[in-house]
């Protein structure tokens, strides 16, 4: 049997069983991203790039990226709270990104601001720093990447309530895929109050292709990360959030008016998130590490400033993607730091995969936090969401 046979034959057991699925450019058949079954024909949506543009203050940002990352390195080794040997993310930019840390080692604003230029242009396997095609999507050609994107578009929306859950018992199943993208983007912004339009241009960015521009999937991610900061924390108190990838989520929390937040990062994440955040919504509105540290700004700094923020200062403490990937020395010390920063929850969007190792495993072992709920993350299949409440 031909490859051509093969597909037809496949299409037609998917058409004709209504089993969720999709192709990728082998074709074969993969369940693994899609939250909604993929029914034939699949929903019309395109894939499209929209690389970085030029800006006039490019080199003046790469000099303050520079002197906010030095002076990191500078005061890491005085800091109470220390790293047991090269992290996780910081070997793997070494090893990936060579280049990106020779500009940075070399102090070269202008090689460097040419480089975060052209930075996401080519697939990475590793995603959280990129908003480009990623391990993600390692397996699938365009078309069915803008599927995967168009999926969780749908799981947001379903979120806020403004599409109904699906039922594969009851019906209807397999409906929502299909619904208009831009009917969907337009009720998102209704039930947020806010433009869910990325900032495009700042890095190079891969996604669906929307009225209100090119959808990558870690804009969905950060977007429902910031519609939950606005469910838990409604008093605008000020937000924490160790580890902040890009910054993605602080810029759609500011959004939603939290203005006040803080990022608590590696100095090289703190560099990327840094660039993105000063392009993205203005560089007087960041304050990076060594730089006044503005009430009302996005405040960037390196991991181990938690052991001097204040008591009882932040409404809500936030972490995605990255506490099960950091040691357990420093997982109990920022555990130790949230019970006496924070005044009102955290909140958990991570995976499990070094179980037992995971998020719950270390809150539930600290008497300072009490689990409201666990659940599946909507958005994030394979990913877990808690919140605790902060007991004084």
């Amino acid at each position: 049997m031909t490859l051509e046979q093969r597909l037809a034959d496949l299409t037609k057991l998917i058409s004709e069983s209504r089993s969720p699925g999709l192709f990728s450019e082998s074709g074969l058949l993969t369940e693994r991203l899609l939250a909604h079954p993929a029914k034939f024909p699949l929903p019309p949506v395109r894939f499209a790039s929209k690389p970085a543009e030029q800006k006039n203050n490019r080199v003046e940002v790469a000099a303050r990226l520079i002197a906010a990352y030095h002076k990191a390195l500078d005061d890491e080794p005085a800091s109470a709270l220390k790293r047991q040997g090269e992290d996780l993310w910081t070997g793997l930019l070494r090893n990936e990104l060579p280049q990106l840390i020779e500009c940075v080692e070399t102090r070269n604003p202008a090689q460097l601001a040419e480089y975060l230029l052209q930075f996401g242009r080519s697939f990475v396997w590793f995603g959280g720093i990129t908003t480009c095609v990623d391990g993600y999507n390692r397996d699938l050609g365009p078309d069915n990447v803008a599927l995967t994107y168009l999926d969780k578009l749908v799981c947001l929306a379903e979120s806020l309530g403004v599409l109904p859950l699906e039922n594969p018992e009851s019906g209807p199943w397999g409906e929502n895929l299909r619904a208009n993208i831009d009917v969907i983007a337009q009720q998102i912004e209704d039930a947020l109050g806010i433009e869910i339009s990325p900032p495009l241009g700042v890095i190079h960015t891969d996604g669906v292709e929307t009225s209100r521009g090119v959808l990558h999937y870690r804009h969905i991610n950060s977007l429902y990360m910031a519609a939950r900061i606005s469910v838990l924390n409604r008093g605008f108190y000020p937000v924490c959030e160790l580890g902040g990838g890009i910054g993605i989520g602080a810029m759609y929390a500011r959004r939603l008016g939290y203005r006040d937040y803080t990022i608590l990062d590696l100095p090289i994440s703190c560099l990327l998130a840094g660039h993105y955040l000063i392009h993205a919504v203005g560089a007087d509105e960041v304050s990076l590490y060594g730089e006044e540290q503005k009430k009302d700004a996005i405040k960037i700094l390196p991991y181990w400033k938690c052991m001097s923020l204040p008591d009882k200062s932040y409404g809500i403490i936030v972490n995605q993607d990255s506490l099960p990937e950091i040691d357990d020395n420093l997982i109990r010390q920022y555990l130790v730091q949230f019970s006496r920063i924070g005044a009102g929850y955290v909140l958990s969007i991570n995976h499990e995969y070094f179980y037992p190792r995971t998020a719950h495993h270390f809150f539930s072992s600290h008497e300072s936090f009490e689990k409201l709920y666990r659940s599946k993350c909507w958005v994030r299949e394979g990913y877990v969401e808690e919140v605790y409440r902060i007991n004084s």
